[in-house]
């Protein structure tokens, strides 16, 4: 088999998505589509038994009992040298932008085009990270995937490397960090000596850098790095 050759895996709940995609890598020379699933299941079944070098999977899914936030860490852990991009019918940057963090490759929406898509997994495959045009411009600069350095360096250093990925100026740090501890944004500005607009604001832009628009986007994103338990 040539070197190059994209071995693909495909987790989607639609079967008219797997067989238009199924369809379209039929087409490539340097593609092998090795598997179909609409469940997480017989997705790690086949990973153990035939390993995939590129997973493309939604991250909403109706028929499992995992979808990306839980699969993409198990995947990342159990097969650390498949390239995972999330294939995606939401346009919703801060799910993107979980997803990235959470150690995704690439993000696609399902409106993409066919030369959209080979471009993607060819360049993830490659080693390199894709994310689709129509949402790259509204996501965090500084996004990354979370670093994890290992269970010793624990829930303080997890936290600190999150935040650190995100380039957040020390206020709005220490806002979040209050935030996530249980404070509201009242007892945040009575403990920091801060009117409650000065901290309103502070959160708002932690939100942005972190790439999460909502209270329970910030949680699902710090429990992913293992914060909450």
């Amino acid at each position: 088999m040539h070197p190059t050759r994209v071995k693909l895996a495909i987790l989607d709940s639609h079967p008219l998505v797997i067989q238009g995609l199924t369809a379209i890598f039929a087409d490539y020379i340097d593609f092998d589509v090795l598997g179909t699933f609409d469940d997480s299941v017989g997705l790690l079944d086949m990973m153990l038994a035939t390993p995939a070098n590129v997973v493309l999977m939604e991250y909403f899914l109706d028929n499992t009992n995992q979808d990306g936030a839980q699969l993409i860490p198990i995947l990342r852990q159990r097969h650390p040298g498949a390239r995972i991009v999330i294939f995606s019918a939401t346009q919703d940057p801060s799910i993107a932008a979980l997803a990235l963090r959470q150690g995704a490759h690439g993000y696609i929406n399902k409106t993409a085009s066919e030369n959209t898509i080979i471009e993607a997994l060819r360049r993830v495959h490659g080693g390199g990270r894709f994310v689709d045009p129509a949402i790259r411009h509204l996501l965090p600069d500084s996004l990354f995937p979370i670093r994890r350095s290992g269970a010793s360096e624990g829930p303080v250093g997890r936290m600190q490397a999150l935040l650190d990925s995100a380039e957040l100026s020390p206020s709005e740090s220490m806002v979040v960090k209050k935030f996530v501890a249980g404070e509201n944004v009242m007892e945040i500005a009575a403990r920091l000596r801060k009117s409650p607009k000065t901290v309103s604001t502070q959160k708002a832009a932690a939100f942005r850098k972190l790439g999460v628009s909502s209270d329970s986007g910030l949680y699902r994103l710090i429990s992913s790095a293992g914060e909450l338990h």
